[in-house]
């Protein structure tokens, strides 16, 4: 019998299945009611040059460059996926009591059972609230220099705009991570000390010989500021090496979490360095505040989800194994890191186009795969979720 998936519309098989049983797809893992699927003629003109179908065709194509790009970075395909119903909870509303609950789990006695966790896809709605405050709260440190012209409002100006938006994207990663087993006080510690080191590892990169130095003598002038691409991301991939607990943080849920905590941790940190910088050479406030606006603008498309795409790359060669050097040559991971670093190399050329044109389609794409590296981490749990079970059944049995 053929059936189709409602989800992911896979066309599937079975002489086991009949209409009306409940099944999951094997595809997006998705249950539903079977039901006897009905091939569709397709009409076709016989003249004219506009017998071809133009919808039929865009959507040909644009599912084979689908196909394609997830093949050549080792993704999964996107598929049942609707934005739209991603944010469906950003409206509802919630409770404080539900807004504490996020940020008291990921300790050891606080982390759920593998069994209780949902793995739909999650609904985020908490980063839309953070987003808001923090946005206000900005606005209003601005609102006091510009009544009171105090300067020690100065730091917290620059401080307050730099890590408002990356910290309420990086809020979102810890809601798509439905494991719920990395704590508040470790997403502090990989974005302050992994961004902090990151920053430092960056300036010691082009100083080592071996590394990096041949590299930019020989085409740090054709590259020009497109250079940042592979030396920042790689500085990012070893401070998570360093700072986060790949062994324990084992999904790969964990490493897109684990990539954009350092990710906003860098992007804050070096938006307010350039904050700084502008005010001390235009010495005005006013250029500052321009400067801070449009990096915290288009701070969502960049460091923060290059980064998770780098964190998830290493996270899927670790597999909760100790980490070592040798992971860094994998083929699977050289392969999908390198989506970030190119990302932002064209982000960083000359190529620009107006109205923020570039970095918004550096960021569709960046987090087209983010979305697939999620719908990735949501099978691994269920896999686990599903063996857990089995072993229970298994074990009362006997």
């Amino acid at each position: 019998m053929q059936f189709q998936c409602p989800h992911c519309k896979a066309i599937l098989a079975s002489d086991g299945v009949s209409e009306g049983m409940s099944v999951a797809c094997p595809e997006c893992h998705a249950a539903f009611e079977v039901k006897p699927y009905i091939r569709k003629a397709k009409l076709r003109a016989v003249d004219g040059p506009m017998s071809t179908s133009g919808a039929n065709a865009d959507e040909d194509l644009t599912g084979t460059i689908h196909t394609k790009m997830a093949s050549a970075i080792g993704i999964e395909k996107l598929q049942g996926f609707k934005l739209s119903d991603l944010f469906t909870e950003v409206f509802s509303k919630h409770s404080r009591e539900e807004v504490e609950d996020y940020f008291t789990v990921g300790t050891a006695k606080s982390t759920p059972d593998i069994t209780e966790v949902d793995t739909s896809w999650p609904k985020p709605w908490l980063f839309t609230r953070m987003m808001l405050a923090s946005v206000i709260l900005y606005f209003l440190m601005l609102l006091g220099w510009d009544q009171f012209g105090n300067t020690k409002l100065l730091p917290g100006l620059m401080f307050l705009g730099s890590f408002a938006i990356p910290t309420s994207v990086l809020m979102l990663f810890i809601e798509l991570n439905v494991r719920r087993n990395i704590s508040l006080y470790m997403v502090l510690r990989l974005t302050f000390l992994g961004g902090i080191l990151s920053l430092l590892i960056t300036h010691v990169l082009p100083i080592v010989p071996w590394l990096f130095t041949l590299f930019l003598t020989n085409y740090s002038e054709a590259l020009g500021a497109s250079v940042a691409g592979p030396m920042e991301e790689t500085a990012k991939v070893l401070a998570m090496v360093a700072v986060a607990s790949a062994a324990k943080y084992r999904y790969k849920l964990n490493g897109l979490l684990v990539g954009a905590a350092v990710g906003v941790g860098f992007a804050a940190f070096e938006s307010a360095g350039y904050a700084f910088d502008v005010l001390i050479d235009s010495e005005s406030t006013v250029e500052m505040v321009k400067n801070i606006n449009a990096r915290g603008l288009v701070s969502p498309f960049g460091h923060v989800v290059w980064s998770a795409i780098a964190g998830c790359a290493l996270w899927r060669v670790i597999r909760g194994r100790q980490f070592r050097w040798s992971m860094l040559v994998d083929v699977n991971f050289i392969r999908l890191f390198l989506v970030p670093v190119i990302l932002h190399m064209i982000w960083n050329s000359p190529l620009q186009m107006p109205y923020f044109g570039t970095q918004l389609l550096v960021g569709a794409v960046g987090w087209f795969v983010c979305l697939s590296l999620v719908q990735e981490g949501l099978h691994e749990v269920r896999e686990e979720q599903a063996a857990t079970r089995q072993a229970s059944i298994e074990g009362e049995a006997k």
